[in-house]
């Protein structure tokens, strides 16, 4: 070896990018988002790093919004007869046992009930999370909200624990960040990606694609070491030069 060679600098580690789609009133993507990170975290001695960016999808239409119920001036959980009215009690039994199922293998903690609202804010406030601090900030305020819709039956649609939210992950202080939530800014980003989710043929959360190439849907499993190896292959297939690229796993 010269000592040309000897002072070669490394080749930068892989990026890969990981776009995942979803809705934060949707129970599956609140387990999709524990099962990305349990197959993330299993390859950590991949020679790679990931690029997490959660992107908004509404399942809500502005008709079907149901009116959150209060009593004294406080809200109480609708959801339960939001997917009774949706899928009818027999359906919504048998759906939400699966969530039941998938949330327990998972380790999720999940309420009986919770309160089903418009997630436009929150989409907003995520957006703004990875413009302001990356996937680190993006991914806290996830697990917030996440765990706000499903694990303590809190109104994701509330501007003043939108506010509380933004400033426990260092975005903003609570005045900046009720001042954005009242404004337009994002708004129109949010509907652009939506739209465009849309348009790619996103029908159903959770969507993840890898690097602008292969697509997954819906839950993983939450079974180790499965949840891994849809981004082990993936590795994988980019460093051969065999790799049929671009086919869905």
């Amino acid at each position: 070896m010269s000592d040309s060679d000897s002072t070669l600098s490394p080749e930068p580690q892989r990026t890969i990018k990981i776009i995942f789609i979803s809705d934060y009133l949707c129970a599956f993507c609140y387990i999709g988002n524990k099962s990305l990170k349990d197959a993330i975290a299993g390859c950590r001695d991949l020679d790679v790093r990931f690029d997490v960016e959660f992107r908004p999808f509404t399942l809500l239409c502005q008709s079907s919004v149901p009116e959150v119920p209060k009593v004294k001036g406080e809200k109480v959980p609708n959801r339960w007869d939001y997917l009774v009215r949706k899928f009818g009690k027999e359906q919504a039994e048998s759906k939400w046992k699966v969530v039941e199922e998938l949330a327990q293998k998972a380790g999720l903690p999940l309420a009986e009930d919770g309160i089903v609202a418009r997630s436009t804010l929150a989409h907003r406030l995520s957006v703004k999370a990875y413009k302001v601090g990356g996937q680190a900030m993006q991914g806290r305020l996830n697990d917030i909200l996440f765990d706000a819709v499903f694990a303590n039956c809190q109104d994701v649609s509330d501007v003043d624990f939108l506010a509380d939210a933004a400033e426990k992950v260092g975005m903003m202080n609570k005045t900046q960040a009720t001042a954005f939530l009242q404004d337009t800014d994002c708004k129109n980003c949010v509907n652009q990606m939506i739209e465009a989710a849309r348009a790619s043929g996103v029908n159903g959360v959770p969507s993840i694609i890898i690097d602008g190439k292969w697509a997954l849907n819906g839950v993983q499993s939450t079974d180790p070491p499965y949840p891994c190896t849809n981004l082990t292959c993936y590795h994988t297939s980019i460093q051969s030069p065999y790799s049929a690229q671009g086919k869905g796993l």
